[in-house]
């Protein structure tokens, strides 16, 4: 759609010479892999934001495309690259001005703009043979992002949006909306209410300690990691918060390990041979884990007729939940890691 436009901006600001331009994806921002007459193949972001009909989370995208949260975003990529080569995460290009960032006018509106080397590899792909083992190498990558993030990012904590408690306040009250139009019992909120108020709780003592916050990706994820044969590599980073670095764990027990005692053990043991996990760790993992989940339904919970919303929460409070409160094993297998 605008392959013209980014074929003279990358001649006139980069020097790249575009011989083909591919649209991949639109998701907070547009990006295309573009194909360099020198053989080489690269990424061009352009930050353009797109409207997502029937969430509850319209209004808090808006946060991850503020020039301040994109010029951060690449100041984290050119730190990963710097002190964590072997991550091999996105690499920022500058531009003939020596800027990261430029600018590019679409439907009349200026909008930031990034090229980046391109990474080749596949997503990982859950049920193949190679998944158990990049399980464990996403979460020795998950280990090390955050490891930058304790020695190297704290300078970006303040320019990037905040997960903490007032981020689970905003879901509590956001899921008690769906009491009044049923898609939520008030026996099932309270419960709900419970828990995510233990998980404040739980925040409220990482805060004590500034090895448990830091840079969190936040969307770790099949779709987010790349498989070169040899390295798991993190991409996409565009939603990086301020926040506590095990909600990462958390996320990709949900979304990569789900009910797989192999995997999970797999993910969480590649973790814990880099920054090591304690009991206390474990528990906060599973919490998180819920937390993940709400935030989910916190989206769609004024969806009258999604069955994903229905199911999820009496599976969560008739089981996960319960068990959460009751100090008893949310995810059972990971528990085997660090006893």
């Amino acid at each position: 759609m605008y392959e013209n436009l980014i074929k003279d901006l990358l001649l006139d600001q980069y020097s790249v010479d575009a011989e083909q331009i591919e649209f991949l994806s639109h998701s907070g921002k547009m990006v295309y892999k573009v194909y360099g007459t020198n053989k080489k193949a690269y990424v061009f972001d352009i930050y353009v934001t797109r409207e997502t009909e029937g969430s509850t989370a319209n209004d808090d995208n808006a946060k991850y495309n503020t020039p301040a949260a994109i010029a951060s975003e690449v100041r984290i990529l050119t730190t990963l690259n710097e002190k964590y080569p072997e991550l091999k995460s996105p690499s920022p290009i500058k531009n003939k001005d020596g800027l990261f960032l430029s600018s590019i006018t679409v439907n009349g509106t200026s909008a930031q703009c990034l090229l980046r080397d391109f990474i080749a590899g596949i997503e990982l792909v859950k049920g193949s043979e190679q998944y158990v083992s990049q399980a464990y190498k996403a979460g020795v990558a998950a280990a090390k992002l955050h490891q930058c993030s304790n020695l190297y990012l704290q300078s970006e904590y303040s320019n990037r949006p905040v997960h903490k408690q007032q981020y689970v306040r905003n879901i509590i009250h956001t899921i008690q909306l769906g009491i009044d139009i049923g898609t939520i019992t008030t026996a099932q909120y309270a419960i709900v209410k419970e828990a995510l108020t233990f998980i404040i709780r739980r925040m409220d003592e990482m805060d004590q300690n500034a090895y448990y916050t830091g840079i969190v990706h936040t969307d770790l994820r099949d779709a987010n990691f790349l498989y070169d044969g040899e390295n798991v590599i993190p991409i996409d980073f565009g939603r990086c918060v301020y926040g506590y670095l095990l909600y990462d764990l958390g996320e990709m027990c949900a979304h990569m390990g789900g009910d797989d005692s192999n995997i999970l053990v797999q993910m969480i043991t590649g973790y814990h041979s880099i920054r090591k996990l304690s009991h206390y760790d474990i528990v906060t993992i599973e919490a998180f884990e819920m937390l993940f989940i709400l935030s989910v339904i916190a989206e769609f919970i004024l969806q009258k007729d999604n069955p994903y919303v229905f199911d999820t929460l009496r599976r969560l409070t008739e089981k996960g939940l319960v068990h959460l409160l009751s100090s008893e094993p949310v995810i059972p297998s990971i528990r085997s890691v660090i006893y």
